[in-house]
């Protein structure tokens, strides 16, 4: 018999207003798989299993983009299979095909987000929090949606939850806290994150997530955590983890994903590099449309042309890496784009005409 400590570990002690959500509301939580929500899902069962959540049936959602890594899926189905059995309702979402990712550049126009760009990311917005937020209102009115978004993952975002909401949504999607949606790990340090994860919280909370430590530990050996030297003033080590985003994503500065430790052995995964290669020349002022407006302009979706003129490339990566960036649907949905010149809301064919006040137009920017 699992001898159950009658307090949980301070450290991992939830909050009060942690409990009375958890205990006297209707929630659900969004999963995406990483590390965060990770902690977030096992974390909430973890206290569900000592007696301190009262939920005879949780509830999880996530929302598979279709252009996942592949490692990521494995660790989150194989998590989802143990929540399952000990039961959790988990749903997986997808998004429409007019919002997916490669849809949306290379068929309606969008430009790929840029890594320095501090506005909303439109990406993350339609591929996955539309998708968990509307299966969380399918359920009602009242159904708090959990997010495992945290204070500390970056001074932009940290501005922009003081601002009631991070604009730009999470780096793997999870919704920020706001009306219907609640943070209960939103002051866990990502040194916190990842002691949970390695299951350093103590032996009688292994005893009780034996079940779910395999996943977690692979978690962190997927993001390669690595942690700094102790300082002289007793500081906490600082940790460093790889980002994660969708298959070739343009909001990661750089294409080091495709280096990691899990792709070292695909030699086929070398190819998605050349990705980071179509995104810098989809930056570029020539292959964008532009507006101008009392004398200032800017730049705008992509031109009908620069789109046709990747696309191809794009399939041969695909094709080249052994991964699936467009499936036969989306290509199809693409292609009609195209035929019936569609662009982002509030542009049209006749936006190609304009051209820039000057030639010196968005200089530097790449």
């Amino acid at each position: 018999m699992i001898h159950l400590p009658q307090l949980p570990p301070v450290r991992f002690c939830p909050s009060k207003e942690t409990l009375s959500t958890l205990n006297d509301r209707q929630w659900i939580a969004s999963f995406s798989g990483g590390k965060d929500s990770t902690a977030l899902v096992t974390w909430v069962e973890w206290l569900r299993r000592i007696g301190m959540v009262k939920c005879d049936t949780p509830r999880l959602v996530m929302s598979d983009t279709g252009v996942e890594y592949p490692f990521l899926g494995s660790v989150a189905n194989r998590l989802m299979a143990v929540l399952t059995s000990s039961g959790w309702a988990c749903e997986i979402v997808t998004p429409k095909t007019d919002q997916k990712l490669y849809c949306r550049i290379f068929g309606v126009g969008n430009a790929p987000t840029h890594p320095a760009n501090r506005r909303m990311r439109w990406c993350t917005r339609s591929t996955k929090t539309d998708p968990m937020a509307r299966f969380a209102r399918s359920l009602g009115p009242d159904v708090v949606q959990l997010s495992g978004v945290r204070w500390g993952e970056s001074d932009n975002r940290d501005g922009k939850l003081r601002k009631s909401g991070c604009a730009a949504g999470g780096e793997c999607g999870l919704p920020d806290p706001g009306p219907g949606v609640y943070g209960p790990i939103i002051t866990w340090t990502v040194c916190k994150v990842v002691e949970w994860l390695e299951g350093k919280a103590g032996d009688d909370v292994n005893a009780v997530i034996g079940d779910m430590l395999p996943a977690m530990r692979e978690l962190v050996d997927v993001y390669e955590v690595r942690r700094g030297q102790v300082t002289l003033f007793d500081e906490p080590p600082t940790v460093s983890a790889m980002r994660f985003g969708c298959v070739g994503c343009p909001a990661i500065s750089s294409d080091k994903v495709s280096r990691s430790r899990r792709l070292r052995h695909r030699a086929d995964y070398s190819h998605l590099r050349r990705l980071y290669g179509i995104w810098r020349q989809l930056y570029k002022p020539q292959n964008r449309c532009v507006w101008i407006e009392k004398g200032k302009h800017g730049m705008g979706p992509l031109r009908m042309e620069t789109r046709k003129r990747y696309f191809p490339e794009l399939l041969d990566i695909q094709a080249s890496a052994g991964v699936t960036l467009v499936t036969a649907e989306d290509e199809a949905f693409i292609r009609d784009c195209w035929v019936r010149k569609v662009y982002p809301r509030g542009w049209s064919e006749a936006d190609e005409l304009v051209q820039p006040l000057n030639d010196g137009l968005f200089s530097g920017i790449e």
